[in-house]
């Protein structure tokens, strides 16, 4: 029967229940943990036939992940054949499920006490009784929420863990000793930092929704870098004009490295790339559904002040900096920047919020230029008409 060490395990429900400072101070990125009673009384948004239908669509990256007898398979999506794809003990995935399901967003509200820039997308998996992927090894931060069903994870503690690869898209390890060893339930909630081996079966069909994060790698920053010198900005060259003589040319004169190294340094220093790395921040890939018959900034302010209501299309999270510290001040919403005054802050706060946007959020009317950037989010897809 599984087994656990205590100060591996929260419950929602006691009277030191869940605490988001106490969360961030000993667990985040330090250490897992179950958090039992999570979510009250929980009720799946989305049931496996929605899962399904999500992983027939081409711009959906969808997966079946299968054991029969000992022996793995991975069919990728889109899935058109599931009476082949789903043999033996088998598992359905589906990425970036809130941009594309409305109806799953709730589900992301309790974990708002990390950035939106650090929030990569929701993955909602299905699996039949038995079923898993394997023990593992993920290099994001993720909470796994169950849902319908029963699902026994175990979590082991960072270490040098032989990989295998019984598949050529299925990365594992050989095995853990468990640190937690655990049943959950509908409405709990694992955590599991970046390095720590785990691995999931079900002990019932289950519905498992995995809410990931991101960190970018230096390579990712460096691509952002080579995209801004690609446009121009701050690509300097090298220069030596105070060069003095040198006995043996093929010496490397450690001066010369320096300089090297401070041309880059100076780029990365500069305006230019904060706004860069603003930019690949705020990137979602969300889908882009831009309107067929534009609508007008005189549309749009003509009906904001008739009190109709906006809010952002699935999945959509914009980032917001308020000018100080060597920040912009802008909104950042899926790699576009929209720059505004301190006087409209009040009003792209309400915006970068998430909520339900109309004219009662602020006592101040909005401004030309909120309304005009509001109106390239509306025709860009990013926002859309409320329609609750």
């Amino acid at each position: 029967m599984p087994t656990n060490d205590n100060s591996y395990i929260i419950d929602a429900q006691s009277g030191n229940g869940f605490n988001a400072e106490t969360f961030l101070k000993n667990y985040w990125q330090q250490k897992p943990v179950v958090i039992k009673h999570f979510f009250d009384n929980f009720v799946d948004p989305i049931d496996e036939n929605d899962l399904a239908g999500l992983a027939q669509e081409s711009e959906v990256d969808a997966r079946i992940i299968s054991n029969v007898k000992g022996s793995w398979h991975v069919e990728q999506g889109p899935i058109t054949d599931f009476d082949n794809a789903c043999q033996g003990k088998w598992t359905l995935l589906v990425q970036g499920v809130d941009k594309y399901v409305p109806d799953v967003t709730p589900l992301l509200h309790p974990f708002s006490f990390i950035p939106n820039w650090r929030l990569d997308d929701l993955m909602v998996s299905f699996a039949t009784n038995g079923a898993g992927v394997g023990a593992h090894i993920d290099q994001y931060d993720v909470f796994l929420v169950q849902g319908k069903g029963r699902r026994r994870w175990r979590v082991g503690k960072p270490a040098d863990y032989k990989e295998v690869f019984p598949h050529p898209k299925l990365r594992q390890i050989e095995g853990f000793d468990p640190v937690i060893d655990v049943v959950v339930e509908p409405g709990d909630v694992v955590y599991v930092p970046p390095g720590w081996p785990h691995d999931g079966a079900t002990i019932e069909d289950s519905l498992t929704y995995s809410v990931g994060y991101r960190a970018p790698d230096n390579l990712q920053l460096a691509e952002s870098l080579a995209m801004m010198l690609d446009k121009g900005a701050h690509n300097y060259r090298f220069t030596d004009a105070s060069r003095s003589m040198q006995g043996n040319r093929a010496w490397v004169n450690p001066s010369d490295v320096a300089i090297l190294k401070q041309q880059l340094i100076d780029a990365i220093n500069g305006e230019d790339f904060t706004l860069a790395l603003l930019e690949a921040m705020s990137e979602q890939g969300i889908p882009e559904y831009p309107l067929e018959d534009e609508v007008s900034l005189e549309q749009i302010s003509n009906e904001f002040a008739a009190g109709i209501s906006f809010v952002p299309a699935p999945g959509v999270r914009a980032l917001l900096c308020d000018g100080k510290r060597g920040l912009p001040r802008a909104l950042f919403v899926n790699g576009s920047q929209f720059e505004f005054g301190k006087s409209d802050q009040e009003w792209f706060e309400v915006l970068a919020s998430g909520g339900v946007l109309n004219a009662t959020c602020c006592q101040d009317a909005p401004s030309f230029t909120f309304l005009e950037t509001l109106t390239t989010l509306i025709n860009n897809g990013y926002w859309e008409w409320f329609e609750g």
